[in-house]
């Protein structure tokens, strides 16, 4: 298979193939690091763009159910007026430059919140050092959204241990040693379901405010690594206004597939929901695919579904011909960013 990949759609098929190894070994890093001391907070937020924020998203949506703290996440400049200097603030940043996620940690400082850095050096590295907040350091060398195992375990494992959540590593255990055993599998999967896709716009439903950020994870990882648009929806909000407009405008018509993420926690109703949407909608689709999260823990059932999108996502690249790794459009825009700021 690597044999007849371009060489950046290789690299991005290794790198979606070691989200088990990213998971372990952020969870270590950061089970070994100091922090400073648990309790005082009554929210936490974390702060990251893109590949950098994903993550986060996906710890939110896993705690919904389990932490009476609230957790935000700030995909913006500005932070919530709510934030204040009892949050505990995180900074999600790969690469460390993201001016979105430094515009928010400067508000975070003059607040007063309690701060921690997750990145893989540049500015913010350089300015949460200076001012003696922890820095959590993850590897260098890979696009943001190929590091996501190392930035999800390493922020989950800093709230554990800071008394936000409980202790989830057996549970990550158990996400590590399915994903070592189904990726292959899941690889052989992902090549149908690319097929079944091919120059269709995808449009993938969420079953449950724990599923919501996978979806966007798929979203963002097709929008990337395959360049094609993607659509995400909520059920059950999704019954109580877009049921109306599937297939309006026509031109799409047949040309959409549907992907259902599901979960063994996904509300039965919600279940008939779908059923009953993709019922009274099969003219407005070509294909529907439901896909049911693996594993017995809620962390290994999230995870099933992350890498089985990445994998999607790489081979809808390789049949289209497309380099994964190319993002031109995103790095044209940060460059006429900071040529404005200049």
């Amino acid at each position: 298979m690597m044999a007849s990949l371009g060489d950046g759609t290789g690299r991005m098929v290794q790198l979606a193939m070691s989200l088990p190894e990213q998971l372990a070994a952020g969870a270590k890093a950061a089970g070994a690091a100091r922090i400073g001391m648990a309790g005082g907070f009554d929210s936490v937020v974390a702060a990251g763009m893109g590949g950098s924020g994903i993550g986060a998203k996906i710890v939110q949506g896993l705690l919904l159910a389990e932490c009476r703290l609230p957790v935000y996440v700030c995909n913006d400049y500005d932070l919530p007026a709510a934030v204040s200097e009892k949050a505990l603030f995180v900074a999600v940043s790969y690469s460390g430059n993201t001016e979105e996620t430094l515009s928010a940690y400067a508000q975070a400082r003059r607040r007063g919140c309690r701060v921690i850095a997750i990145t893989s050096g540049g500015e913010l590295g350089r300015l949460a050092a200076a001012a003696g907040y922890p820095v959590m350091a993850v590897p260098v060398g890979m696009p943001p959204r190929a590091a996501l195992g190392y930035l999800f375990s390493t922020l989950l494992v800093c709230l554990e241990r800071l008394g936000v959540c409980a202790n989830h590593q057996r549970d990550l255990d158990m996400a590590v040693r399915l994903m070592r055993n189904r990726r292959k599998s899941w690889s052989v999967r992902a090549r149908t379901i690319a097929k079944h896709i091919g120059g269709r716009l995808p449009i993938v439903y969420s079953t449950s405010r724990m599923l919501d950020a996978v979806a966007d994870r798929w979203r963002c990882q097709l929008n990337e690594n395959a360049g094609v648009l993607c659509h995400t929806s909520s059920f059950p909000e999704h019954n109580h206004n877009e049921i109306v407009g599937i297939g309006r405008p026509k031109h799409p018509g047949r040309n959409v597939v549907v992907i259902a993420l599901l979960d063994r926690e996904t509300h039965p109703r919600t279940r008939y929901r779908l059923e009953s949407v993709l019922d009274i909608t099969e003219d407005a689709y070509y294909l529907a695919i439901r896909i049911e999260g693996e594993g017995r823990s809620r962390l290994a059932r999230v995870f099933s579904l992350v890498m089985l999108g990445d994998l999607v996502s790489v081979e809808l690249a390789r049949l289209a011909g497309k380099d994964a790794m190319e993002i031109d459009r995103i790095d044209e825009l940060k460059r006429r960013m900071a040529q404005k700021r200049g």
